[in-house]
């Protein structure tokens, strides 16, 4: 039990970080100014090569503070200004004078980017050119795990990130959801404390999204609709509403750190705000919603341990949908059959909700996920449950989620591809 509950908090840790800006900018961020630290002349080029979901989740969504987008912008603000101690707060100190630096370097032509079909799904490699020396970092596995730096062809920094965290991966793919939620329940409450910083966070991110219009204002329309008399605020309809209006200020470029949860910004806001707007309404314990979210964080990455952390599908949807509405299922006294059921229904539901990259629609996505995970949830309460051995539902959630990760190696292998082209087509 102790080795036990130790993976998990050591899991929900590295996954759980403040983070500024969207995650895939921010790992090509983090690797040039991690290249940065080794370079003494004046710089000729930076070539940056990303894997397809790097790519594809990066190329649209604004970047803070700048009111502008692209992986070359993100490249060069890292080179600028950025600090790889920060780690996901890496473009942080960024300020009108360095922003007008690194887009004067875009336009200089200095920066260049690709893509790669052959990489893990979290890849970047940066190769910067000076007077003096050629610097080359590898980002691997993890947005902000560097494997090598190397100068001038020598290695002079290596840290290989295998297979994931290794034993931990391994070890949570074979877990059962029951099996999750026995350890959740019975963790000591002030090993898991940290989970509070996450609830402040992205709760103020969601009140600072009603109040701008930054993004689509999807949140904040939502919200005057409400004050115009068109529109009830119900449980279901707050958790689509501070959910959006958290995502279009974190999409559209705004300033509020977001705590992430499976290394994503969004995820983190769909596994927390739609869990927070329950507790709230059904006055809800402080320590049973700690407990809940840190459940919600595991199923979370339990699910993109089948799907891969970055995949063709939605991870909102998938994998942060289906842990909040386990959550929510629990919070409200659900057994191991309900929680169950809130996941199947999530995932009859949902499934076949496509990522085409980070941008200000996924306040769209995103608070479609966290109404549906509130629903769900309740639906199972009442005993409505998606029926076994139908369509993507398997004979138990552990199968169904199987079969969700089967779908996305197997049935959508191409679809990053496709998403891209379709993307370029519009330039």
């Amino acid at each position: 039990m102790e080795k036990t509950k130790n993976l998990f908090i050591d899991i929900v840790k590295e996954d759980s970080n403040p983070a500024l800006g969207c995650t895939e900018p921010v790992a090509v961020a983090f690797a040039s100014a991690t290249a940065a630290q080794y370079i003494t002349g004046n710089i000729l080029n930076i070539k940056v090569v990303t894997s397809k979901s790097i790519y594809k989740n990066g190329k649209s969504v604004f970047i803070p503070k700048t009111n502008s987008r692209g992986l070359d912008l993100a490249t060069a603000l890292g080179v600028v200004a950025g600090d790889p101690k920060d780690e996901f707060m890496v473009l942080k100190n960024i300020d009108d004078s360095k922003i007008a630096h690194a887009k004067e370097m875009v336009e200089k032509g200095i920066v260049s980017v690709e893509f790669t079909d052959n990489s893990p799904s979290i890849y970047v490699y940066v190769m910067i050119t000076t007077v003096k020396e050629t610097v080359e970092v590898y980002l691997r596995h993890s947005h902000i795990h560097i494997d090598q730096v190397l100068v001038n062809g020598s290695v002079v920094y290596e840290d290989i990130f295998e297979n994931g965290n290794g034993t931990a991966m391994d070890f949570i793919k074979d877990i059962t959801l029951k099996e999750l939620r026995e350890v959740c329940e019975n963790i000591p409450l002030d090993e898991i404390d940290f989970v509070r910083d996450g609830i402040e966070m992205n709760l103020k991110a969601a009140k600072e999204g009603l109040n701008t219009d930054l993004g689509l204002g999807i949140g904040s329309t939502l919200n005057r609709l409400h004050t115009n008399g068109k529109l009830n605020i119900d449980v279901f309809t707050k958790a689509r509403l501070l959910t959006a209006s958290a995502c279009d200020m974190r999409m559209g470029g705004g300033e509020c750190p977001i705590m992430t949860s499976g290394g994503s910004g969004n995820q983190g806001i769909g596994v927390i705000v739609p869990i927070a707007v329950v507790a709230e309404y059904e006055n809800i314990e402080e320590e049973k919603l700690i407990r809940a979210i840190f459940f919600a964080h595991l199923i979370n990455r339990y699910v993109k341990m089948f799907t891969g952390k970055l995949s063709s599908i939605c991870g909102c949807a998938m994998a942060a949908g289906v842990g909040a509405s386990a959550a929510i299922t629990w919070m409200l006294g659900g057994d191991d059959e309900k929680i169950a059921g809130s996941c199947n229904n999530m995932l009859a539901n949902l499934t076949g909700m496509i990522c085409d990259g980070a941008k200000d629609t996924c306040a769209f996505k995103l608070s479609t996920s966290a109404e549906e995970a509130v629903l769900s949830a309740y639906l199972a309460m009442e005993g409505v449950i998606a029926e076994k051995n139908v369509g993507i539902v398997g004979e138990s959630i552990e199968d169904t989620i199987k079969n969700l990760g089967y779908l996305c190696e197997e049935g959508l292998d191409h679809a990053d591809s496709a998403i891209i082209n379709i993307i370029n087509r519009g330039e």
